[in-house]
């Protein structure tokens, strides 16, 4: 490893919002597979995190965190909080001051923005209940107001062993209260459903590191939602994109050819496949 990239942290910047999920978009000649060193500081603060390179266009790299987990989240969402709002942020390749502080940041909690009243009300229709009669309605909204009640206001760690649920209900309603913290952990857990995968598929914002994890994953890839999921995200690259479509029976690419839904390299892709598909 050569010199570490320093990044200077502020608060609420889009890089802050990525390695909170264990990876980050940075600028730098890198290549894939190297094995980089972050700095992230501010005024007060900074933290080490070694990475590897997962993906380049030259320009810009994106870098996935090693040996990330929920310590490590608590420690970055800790570090966050030291940092001061600022609509930029500063990312450079030189040398780490030999002076700089080297404190142990301790685990802080996080204030992320809670799922709205009406996001309960839409997520309680999707709940499953015991009671199947009239009452069932109302039910469900009961359940995702205690839900939502009981998962407001966590720390970040909390949020990542919580991911980590067996009961869907409190997966779907943690995803949608705290989003992008809680996507990679979610994409750990052996017992996400396919609807679950779906709709994480689907974020434009998921990080590429992610759709790799779900696209590698052979089983997910065997249903249809999650594939229909994966070819609207404009981040699927160009071999995720042929990975998926090859998946796909004859009719289902003649549609993904067509459907508008998709981005212009998903129908391309489609169409240059049947032109070389025997008839």
């Amino acid at each position: 490893m050569g010199e570490p990239i320093v990044i200077e942290l502020v608060a609420g910047s889009r890089i802050a919002r990525e390695l909170a999920t264990g990876c980050a978009r940075i600028t730098g000649a890198l290549v894939v597979d190297e094995i980089c060193e972050l700095l992230v500081q501010t005024a007060t603060h900074q933290l080490r995190l070694p990475a590897r390179v997962v993906a380049t266009d030259g320009a810009d790299a994106e870098v996935q965190l090693l040996g990330f987990d929920a310590a490590l989240a608590a420690e970055i969402a800790a570090l966050e909080q030291t940092a001061l709002p600022d609509e930029g942020i500063s990312i450079s390749f030189s040398p780490a001051p030999s002076d700089a502080p080297d404190e142990l940041l301790e685990l802080a909690p996080v204030e992320e923005p809670e799922a709205s009243e009406e996001a309960c009300l839409d997520l309680a229709d999707e709940l499953p209940v015991d009671d199947g009669g009239p009452d069932a309605p109302e039910g469900r909204r009961t359940i995702a107001r205690n839900l939502h009640e009981r998962l407001r206001g966590l720390t970040l760690a909390q949020q990542i062993k919580k991911a980590l649920s067996p009961d869907p209900s409190e997966r779907m309603m943690l995803e949608r209260m705290y989003g992008k913290n809680v996507w990679e952990a979610l994409l750990r857990n052996p017992r996400l459903t396919p609807p679950e995968v779906a709709r994480i598929a689907r974020m434009g914002m998921l990080p590429r590191v992610m759709i790799e994890v779900i696209v590698g994953n052979g089983a997910w890839l065997q249903v249809p939602e999650v594939r229909r999921a994966l070819l609207t995200n404009p981040r699927l690259g160009t071999d995720q994109i042929l990975r998926v479509l090859r998946l796909l029976p004859k009719h289902e690419l003649k549609l993904a050819s067509v459907q508008t839904a998709y981005p212009m390299t998903v129908r391309d892709a489609a169409k240059r496949m049947l032109r070389s598909t025997p008839a």
